[in-house]
């Protein structure tokens, strides 16, 4: 059963450059996404490492910066002492954080929040076994009556108002007040060590090792401006493939649709440790 948990309030860009990704995007006019993320916890060398898998939907440019809704599957100890679902929020190229400017889960003003059982900073368990049983979250943003629409597992649990992003609409341009034009797909690692981090990607397992060892988002799709879901078919990118790589399957023909394998042990090449 989920249960609510607080969060301290950090910056999801706070150790720049000491980020590392098994990343896709796709640029493309849409009003949200969907997909389904595997739920391990990833072993962090350090409580304030995180390492995680999600989705934003951004717009790339505006007047303001890039603009991003994000959420996902994060195990980050300093946040949360467990695995847990994650909201994010950035109306100025990450920038700055704070009420109506950006931030984490409930720690600033901007989320609204909708659900009575489930909240950004939720812990769900159990948590996913390597070759063993394997456990997943649903995640959905949608753009619906101007507010952004966070769904989990089915069920719409709250909300950005649409409206925090209209600062970037000035001088003509595009922003998150209206639409998106970039939907991603990723795993990321952040570390505050100065060595580069043990940090496990998914479970720690190799993208490569695929069904039954490595994490996975499969389902991935985007709403078009028709409110039709559309397949997510965008190739994937790793920045160190030798601590994290990945195995995708863009519209698969299967009842996964589109689908990858991403992870990875980090440096040193063990897996939790």
């Amino acid at each position: 059963m989920p249960t609510k948990q607080s969060s301290k309030e950090k910056s999801k860009r706070q150790y720049s450059g000491d980020h590392w990704y098994c990343s896709s995007d796709t640029f493309v006019e849409n009003y949200g996404g969907h997909g389904v993320f595997s739920t391990y916890k990833a072993f962090v060398q350090n409580p304030a490492d995180f390492s995680l898998l999600q989705t934003a939907v951004t717009v790339e440019e505006t007047s303001n910066g890039e603009q991003t809704v994000e959420a996902g599957w994060i195990n980050y100890p300093d946040q949360v002492a467990q695995p847990h679902l994650f909201t994010y929020y950035n109306t100025n190229g990450y920038t700055q954080q704070g009420n109506g400017l950006g931030g984490w889960n409930q720690d600033v003003t901007g989320w609204v929040q909708y659900s009575s059982t489930i909240f950004p900073g939720t812990v769900f368990t159990p948590t996913s076994v390597i070759g063993g049983a394997q456990h997943e979250i649903s995640i959905e943003y949608l753009l619906y009556e101007s507010n952004w629409w966070l769904g989990i597992n089915g069920n719409w649990i709250g909300y950005y108002p649409a409206s925090l992003f209209s600062a970037g609409a000035t001088s003509g341009t595009v922003s998150l007040e209206t639409a998106s034009d970039n939907i991603l797909y990723y795993g990321e690692i952040a570390q505050s060590e100065g060595p580069l981090t043990t940090t496990d990607m998914g479970s720690g397992e190799f993208g490569t090792a695929g069904s039954g060892q490595a994490a996975y988002i499969h389902n991935m799709e985007y709403t078009d401006p028709t409110s039709a879901a559309q397949y997510y078919t965008a190739g994937f990118w790793a920045s160190d493939t030798s601590r994290y790589n990945f195995l995708s399957y863009p519209n698969s023909g299967t009842s996964w649709g589109s689908y990858v394998y991403l992870g990875g042990p980090g440096a040193g090449g063990v897996v939790g440790a």
